[in-house]
């Protein structure tokens, strides 16, 4: 039997507890918004010493410049800190040129311009772009100056490559050494072609354009009257020596840069032609090299599926893109010929030019390509091979 007292008690300890539940409830709450407060504090602190104290890590490309904060941006200098009035270069002109298409005429050049303009991350000016003479140095600043404003891109960190397209520097006095003195930093990208192939193009191409050419017998050894076509030219190693990236000191380099193998044919006198020992520049060169690095390609890695793809992505991460270059289409010119390089009336002229490929590649590969901070792509090595070999007598020309 029950009492009232008794129920009257369990009435009254079942609120109790009811109200014990919501205060028990409530400091739960308060405890876990305490402990939320204090870890978002803890967190804030922490991240404000990791930013003072160690920076953010940052995906590196290679031969592409850390990428940086924006107050780190450095802004375009007024133009008139780079020239002065009457166009002499006063200030730092050094980063406006990333990249130079710098390769032997009829070795691709006008091919790679169109090609790297096909991303978005470089910039070629349309069509050649030659700085023969220091006089000329202004009207590139002028130039390149407006084209980093037009494409919205500061001194540093910039998203767009910016390059220019000059075959033959190597040819001249002058251009060479602009790039040394006010373009230190300008990644060259040079193109080489079989000396035969590249003899027989480049003869065609003068006559194309109305040029007066005698006879490939009056071609051999040096230019004569300031002309363009000559056997002298196809000794790309004699001209890629003016960089200064090898020791220059060994009989058998000198042998192959200055033609002393040749003194012998009476229609190479290479002593007369090329620097020499006695000559100033020569030595100037052995002693202070060229800063700029250098990419080979060899126009047949174009027209190659599998050696096109490695050029591409040679090239990408030469200049520093961070997007993959888009697929190398291989292409025919189909300009009329004057002259059939295999027809035996130019049977002189190709053995001299077989003899020059065989030294320009041993020089190449023994010398230069060792000097270099950038590795060369396998199929580049592959097309050297058959430098020395005359394609004609075995049916290989292209």
């Amino acid at each position: 039997m029950r009492s009232k007292s008794g129920g009257s008690t369990k009435c009254c300890t079942d609120g109790d507890d009811v109200h014990e539940q919501h205060t028990t409830i409530r400091r739960s709450n308060q405890s876990s918004w305490m402990l939320c407060f204090y870890f978002l504090v803890l967190s804030l602190l922490i991240l404000g010493f990791a930013q003072s104290t160690m920076p953010w890590p940052i995906m590196r490309v290679k031969n592409v410049g850390i990428k940086k904060e924006a107050t780190d941006l450095i802004e375009l200098p007024p133009l008139k800190e780079l020239i002065a009035p009457n166009g002499t270069v006063i200030g730092d002109i050094s980063w406006m040129l990333d990249f130079a298409i710098i390769a032997f005429p009829k070795s691709g050049t006008t091919f790679m311009k169109d090609y790297l303009n096909e991303t978005g991350e470089t910039y070629v000016y349309e069509r050649e772009f030659c700085i023969k003479r220091y006089s000329q140095v202004s009207d590139f600043v002028q130039t390149y100056y407006k084209l980093h404003v037009k494409l919205n891109q500061p001194k540093q960190p910039k998203t767009i490559r910016f390059g220019l397209k000059c075959p033959g520097v190597f040819y001249r006095t002058d251009d060479i050494h602009i790039y040394a003195k006010y373009f230190p930093h300008t990644k060259f990208i040079v193109g080489l072609r079989h000396p035969i192939s590249w003899f027989e193009s480049f003869y065609n191409y003068q006559s194309y354009r109305n040029v007066s050419l005698p006879n490939t017998l009056e071609l051999i050894g040096k230019c004569q009257n300031h002309g363009k076509v000559c056997t002298d030219r196809a000794r790309f190693h004699a001209a890629l020596a003016r960089l200064g990236k090898t020791p220059m000191q060994s009989d058998k380099e000198i042998a192959l840069l200055f033609g002393l193998r040749y003194s012998e044919q009476q229609y190479i006198h290479q002593t007369n032609n090329h620097q020499n020992e006695s000559d100033p520049n020569h030595r100037d060169l052995k002693q202070n090299g060229f800063s700029n690095e250098v990419f080979l390609y060899e126009l047949r890695q174009i027209h190659n599926k599998a050696a096109s793809k490695e050029l591409a992505s040679g090239i990408q991460q030469y200049i520093g893109l961070r997007d993959k270059l888009p697929t190398i289409l291989s292409y025919k010119q189909t300009k009329p010929r004057a002259i059939n390089i295999c027809d035996d009336e130019h049977e002189t002229a190709r053995k001299l030019l077989a003899e020059h490929g065989t030294d320009a590649r041993t020089w190449i590969v023994e010398y230069f390509l060792p000097s270099l901070s950038v590795s060369s792509t396998i199929s580049f090595h592959s097309y050297l091979n058959d430098w020395g070999t005359d394609p004609c007598l075995n049916n290989t020309f292209s």
